[in-house]
Formats: structure tokens, C-alpha cells, sequence
């Protein structure tokens, strides 16, 4: 009684040499990296045009009042200043946190006492 599962043909030997699958290998490895560093490549593109524009308008509508900075009263015509803006209908973008962080830090080290040689 013979079974065919048994019967196992190894690939390299049926299928051409082993240095051919080997190119065949780096070649789809070096085309997933071009992908990746493609990919990589404008993401750092966009958030770097995202930095940029956060550097130039700082501000955002406030999300809780979008951008009013006031609520109206449920009943009348009575008006409350939004709690989170405090009545400007402004935000700070979350780029604009983090280039001013940047700039703080970069300031400090730059001021630093301890750099150098002292005169």
C-alpha cells in the first residue's frame, strides 16, 4: 500500500538551482525596502508640511465650541463663554506644541553655560 503523501519531491532539486531562488529573493527584498523608504519618505514629507503650516497658523477652531466661543442657554437668549477656549473660539494645534517645544529646547541648549570651554 503506497501513499502518495509519503512521497515527498524536494523543490530545489525539481525546480532549478538553489542560487536562482536566492536572487529571485533579494530582488523582492530589495523592492519591499525601495517600497518602504518610499513610504517613509512622504510621510516625513507630509509631517514636515504639516510642521510647517502649524508654525504658520497656530491655531485651530476649538472643538467643544467649533470655533464660536460661546454657548447659547437652552432657554432665552442667554450666552456663556466656552470653558475650554475662555470665549476666543481658539485652540492650539498640536503641531504648534510641539515646534514651540522644539524651539524652547533648542533655545535652552544653546544658552547653556556648560558648553565649551570657558574664557
Amino acid at each position: 500500500m503506497s501513499s502518495t503523501a509519503a512521497t515527498a519531491i524536494p523543490g530545489a532539486a525539481t525546480h532549478g538551482s538553489y542560487l536562482g531562488s536566492a536572487s529571485i529573493d533579494l530582488t523582492a527584498t530589495v523592492h519591499a525596502a525601495g517600497q518602504i523608504a518610499t513610504v517613509a519618505l512622504i510621510v516625513i514629507a507630509v509631517a514636515g508640511f504639516y510642521l510647517l503650516t502649524c508654525a504658520v497658523w497656530p491655531f485651530g477652531k476649538c472643538r467643544r465650541c467649533k470655533g464660536a466661543g460661546k454657548f447659547k442657554s437652552p432657554f432665552g437668549n442667554a450666552y456663556r463663554h466656552c470653558g475650554r477656549c475662555d470665549g476666543s473660539g481658539l485652540r492650539v494645534r498640536f503641531g504648534r506644541k510641539v515646534v514651540s517645544y522644539y524651539r524652547r529646547t533648542h533655545t535652552a541648549a544653546s544658552n547653556s553655560t556648560s558648553k565649551g570651554a570657558r574664557k
